[in-house]
């Protein structure tokens, strides 16, 4: 039996939106395909996008906070807030979940905000989705603006309480005011490399090099539009990336990034957690070693989440 690590689905969404449950629906995500493997520890993500609620972007995020919460305890599955939780998961083989924002406006500009994320369980922010927010340029902003002094407080608030800085959608020079300022390990939880499909979303070169050689996390997407020029796209095009950054020294530091859930198209042969195992046999045959594949679909994440939570 495989273990997962997954650093990015937007289920929370979906789920809230359908009235649904975690346990067992018909998206990419559930607990009982979770549990068909050794371990499978997901980052569920309360994505914000400030332009389609009708809310305000914090009670959105509480609501999904709320909802994935909810769904989670109603079947034991624990929530990951520190090491020890990280490694009661690890040992006891079963599914545990992360929780995440995507879209740091759900704070809207208020520091103490963060400490009330905290306090709910959130352990990752992914600073900005493709728009501008507070703390910086989302990648779609003709800008490009970095981190804005209330986004480096953040960051390093962030850093002091045990809390994942995600990268991705974050603007280039967003990214490197991230590098400049951080202490531990940081993510691009849902990212892949710009010089195999040459989307903005994606990470360029120097980008790569900065984070192998400081440990980071980069967990390749299952997007299509990120992974291939093509109008085509299989499982060897999520192989690609991966080998892409291996081969420039990166075997520590790629993972899983799936973006289930997120996404309206997924490579032939992908149909959601349960197509885990064969991204993974895939892999063996392609010639990744076992302890290669053990890393990239667990212990790279578990090794930098362990750094970084309290």
């Amino acid at each position: 039996m495989h273990m997962i690590f997954d650093a990015h689905c937007d289920t929370s969404d979906v789920l809230y939106e359908n009235n649904a449950e975690l346990k067992k629906n018909n998206f990419h995500i559930d607990l009982n395909r979770m549990k068909e493997y050794k371990n499978y520890i997901q980052v569920f993500a309360a994505y914000i996008d400030k332009k389609n609620i009708t809310c305000s972007p914090m009670n959105r995020c509480i609501a999904l906070i709320e909802k994935i919460t909810t769904e989670l305890e109603s079947d034991n599955v624990p929530i990951i807030k520190d090491k020890r939780d990280l490694e009661v998961v690890r040992n006891n083989f079963c599914a545990g979940a992360l929780l995440s924002i995507e879209g740091a406006e759900a704070l809207e500009g208020n520091l103490s905000a963060l400490w009330m994320y905290y306090r709910l369980g959130v352990r990752l922010i992914t600073l900005t989705w493709n728009y501008a927010n507070e703390l910086a340029d989302g990648i779609t902003e003709p800008r490009g603006g970095g981190l804005t002094d209330f986004g480096k407080e953040v960051v390093k608030m962030m850093e002091h309480l045990g809390m994942m800085t995600d990268v991705s959608h974050l603007s280039v020079n967003g990214f490197w005011d991230v590098a400049e300022i951080s202490a531990k390990p940081f993510i691009a939880s849902h990212s892949c490399v710009k010089a195999l499909c040459n989307h903005p979303r994606n990470l360029n070169d120097e980008q790569i090099k900065f984070m192998i050689k400081h440990g980071c996390g980069i967990g390749i997407n299952f997007y299509p539009e990120f992974l291939t020029d093509s109008d085509s796209c299989s499982i060897s095009d999520i192989i690609n990336h991966m080998k892409y950054i291996i081969d420039m020294g990166g075997d520590k530091i790629v993972g899983f990034g799936s973006d289930f859930d997120g996404v309206d198209a997924l490579p032939d042969g992908i149909y959601g957690a349960q197509s885990m195992a064969d991204v993974l046999h895939e892999m063996s045959a392609q010639g990744f070693t076992d302890n290669q594949i053990d890393n990239i679909s667990f212990n790279n994440f578990y090794r930098i989440f362990s750094e970084v939570l309290n």
